[in-house]
């Protein structure tokens, strides 16, 4: 959240490492869960981009996966958002019919349900989305069909991989979910045409009664991101 307030074009990929890092010493965490992966503009195409060293273009989405290591347990969360402060209109219809996609995924989650199970489960509520879906690019419409391809098609016995005192931790996929499991999601959505992608992830605790996400707290919708935005980053306080 400090990264997000403090972005700006000009700036570069390792100037936002370096606000989630004074975040994460400053309230008690060992250091990083693992190596920055913050990606701006076309960096975006790759899922462990990390060389963090590009500078941050006036248009230019940022996708920020980084997360701290606090008493031996590891986190890990991604936020998307624009270098600017504000999402064009492109930015903001690709980031909604993904945000619906991704959230479908999420509100399919059930204790005790098998992984399998809960993939057909969101694949029909985002055939449903892209249906009523009112697009006007068609890059955009073409990545967003690949991806409930994905999910239509998938024969994945996991939602994504599991998080404890490794970030990706041991034991296979379980066969339910059941609670006290913590586990990530993150569907990845690209546009090869332009080399870009885009990705949230979530830390997902099952519970007794269905799941918490953990992370829900970091902003995701676009207008919180864009209000976060507007507020004074570190170099400003």
């Amino acid at each position: 959240m400090e990264a997000m307030r403090d972005a700006k074009p000009g700036m570069y990929e390792y100037e936002l490492q370096a606000d989630a890092e004074f975040v994460f010493k400053k309230h008690g965490a060992y250091g990083p869960s693992y190596f920055a992966l913050i990606a701006t503009g076309t960096n975006t195409w790759y899922s462990h981009y990390h060389r963090n060293t590009a500078k941050l273009q006036d248009g230019d989405l940022v996708q920020f996966d980084y997360a701290p290591d606090y008493k031996y347990y590891q986190s890990d969360v991604t936020r998307v958002f624009p270098a600017n402060g504000r999402f064009a209109a492109r930015q903001r219809e690709l980031y909604t019919i993904y945000l619906r996609l991704y959230q479908a995924l999420m509100i399919s989650i059930k204790v005790h349900a098998a992984p399998r199970d809960i993939i057909r489960d969101a694949a029909t509520k985002m055939e449903a989305i892209v249906r009523s879906y009112a697009f006007t690019d068609a890059r955009i419409k073409t990545a967003t069909a690949a991806l409930v391809e994905r999910y239509r098609s998938s024969t994945a016995g996991s939602l994504g991989h599991s998080v404890g005192m490794e970030v990706h931790d041991v034991g296979g996929p379980p066969a339910t979910l059941e609670p006290g499991m913590v586990f990530t999601i993150e569907p990845a959505m690209q546009i090869p045409e332009e080399h870009i992608g885009i990705r949230l992830e979530d830390m997902i605790l099952i519970t007794p009664d269905g799941y918490e996400n953990l992370s829900a707290f970091v902003p995701i919708e676009i207008d919180a991101i864009e209000q976060l935005m507007r507020e004074p980053g570190l170099h400003e306080r």
